[in-house]
């Protein structure tokens, strides 16, 4: 049965422009977990860009990981920090 996990990204300085050549795949990556109903909300902070929050479902924190290595972001060196947490919905998704 899935359980529901938050991931916090920290993001590199300057992600705003670093994030460019990595986006489209980003998004389209994000798109992709969302239609499979893995991905429930993803979203970043703004003004700075220095923080990306997702939601997600898995079986467990390692399936999670393991699905965050496929993030372009990831393979572009972008994200400086992640965490990982359960994560008890109450309303939504």
């Amino acid at each position: 049965m899935a359980e529901t996990f938050l991931v916090i990204y920290t993001y590199v300085p300057d992600m705003d422009q670093r994030r460019v050549p990595y986006r489209a795949d980003h998004l389209a990556w994000l798109r992709e977990l969302a239609d499979r109903g893995t991905l429930l909300v993803a979203g970043a902070a703004r003004e700075p860009v220095d923080t990306g929050v997702l939601v997600v479902r898995a079986a467990d924190v390692h399936e999670v990981r393991r699905l965050l290595l496929d993030d372009p972001y990831a393979a572009g060196n972008l994200i400086s920090g992640v965490v990982v947490r359960p994560f008890g919905l109450v309303i939504g998704g």
